[in-house]
């Protein structure tokens, strides 16, 4: 599965509400953050929102784990 890359290029002041908490939940903070996501439908949902705020671009990187596969693996680990 291929990956995407996310860079938020604008910043937050003036946009509505719903469209911050759409860029928190891509985990992009600052100003020129930028965050390697999988490339799912509803990451591409979410950008697609705010679009007007974030340039993205699909590289060839592993897409990182989700949490329930590391707590899988931590657990494989212990027991």
């Amino acid at each position: 599965m291929a990956a995407i890359q996310v860079k938020l290029v604008r910043g937050l002041a003036g946009c509505p509400a719903a469209h911050r908490t759409i860029v928190a939940g891509l985990g992009l903070k600052k100003l020129d953050s930028t965050k390697l996501l999988p490339d799912t439908p509803q990451t591409m949902g979410m950008i697609a929102k705010v679009s007007y705020l974030v340039e993205w671009e699909r590289v060839d990187q592993p897409a990182p784990e989700g949490r329930k596969a590391r707590k899988a693996k931590a657990a494989a680990r212990q027991g």
